[in-house]
């Protein structure tokens, strides 16, 4: 039987490929350079689902990703919560002590930056932690270290010089998997409904957008905004819902959210995962 693909952005052992390593655990992972890439691998099906970073509870959320949704023909089915964890890695030959320089992606380097300063390490940006780990691996060079994941060192095979080398240990990142199609949920479960929109350009369209959910008992969990083709003169919304879309109070809601939006779109419905109730 033919392996399914989950398609993530970066080299094999960034925090994308552990996440889908961990909830996928009988499919082949499929690394892409871009997110636009990622979702495009399912859209042309050489992959089944794409996992994507969202957003980050320090360093917030991931760049360009909300142009992306907004034009994405995939449905988001599910969502997953990781803690990550930051190891400092170098060659088989090399120690804490010679260390002079850390490669890694700018969110890593900013979620440590207290401790490269503390250790008076010159930080070096990468474009992604796997990378780093990659570089240092063909590097040879035992003055350089990568700040990346513990599966990157297993990968490249390198040694960890220092473990949990965040600043803060509470580090989590939020991932969303897109499908070509949606999944059936039961209205039983607690579901969380994503939605992007644009306002009609009228005074308060916002509140009075949004206010059909304070109405009808539905409650918000997120809210962003975004500049629709990178235009400074109109935006986007992007809301996370707590709410079946077959529900009649979600039903009623989405009518006067409609009523004051240009466009509304549903990006996906999916089960709440259990870490929001930790």
């Amino acid at each position: 039987m033919k392996k399914k693909i989950i398609s993530f952005q970066g080299l094999h052992g960034a925090y994308s490929d552990l996440v889908c390593r961990k909830f996928y655990k009988s499919f082949k992972t499929l690394p892409c350079n871009t997110f636009e890439q990622t979702l495009a691998a399912v859209e042309t099906k050489k992959a089944d689902l794409a996992l994507i970073p969202v957003e980050n509870n320090i360093a917030g959320r991931v760049a360009d990703m909300h142009f992306l949704l907004e034009n994405i023909n995939l449905k988001i089915i599910e969502e997953h919560y990781q803690k990550i964890e930051h190891f400092l890695l170098g060659n088989k030959k090399s120690s804490f002590k010679k260390i002079k320089r850390v490669l890694s992606h700018t969110h890593a380097i900013s979620q440590c930056k207290n401790n490269i300063k503390k250790f008076r390490l010159e930080p070096v940006h990468f474009i992604d932690t796997a990378g780093a780990a990659k570089f240092v691996s063909e590097s040879n060079d035992n003055s350089v270290a990568a700040i990346s994941s513990e599966l990157s060192s297993k990968i490249y095979k390198l040694k960890i010089l220092k473990k949990n080398f965040s600043d803060k240990q509470n580090n989590i990142t939020r991932f969303l998997v897109f499908s070509l199609r949606s999944k059936k949920l039961s209205k039983r479960k607690k579901v969380i409904t994503t939605i992007v929109f644009n306002t009609k350009n009228l005074p308060a369209s916002l509140h009075k957008a949004l206010g059909g959910f304070a109405l009808n008992n539905v409650n918000l969990t997120r809210l962003e905004s975004f500049f629709v083709n990178k235009d400074f003169k109109q935006f986007s919304f992007i809301i996370d819902v707590e709410c079946h879309p077959e529900k009649e109070n979600f039903k009623k809601a989405l009518k006067e959210l409609e009523k004051y939006s240009t466009k509304v779109r549903i990006l996906g419905f999916y089960e709440a995962s259990n870490f929001r109730s930790q």
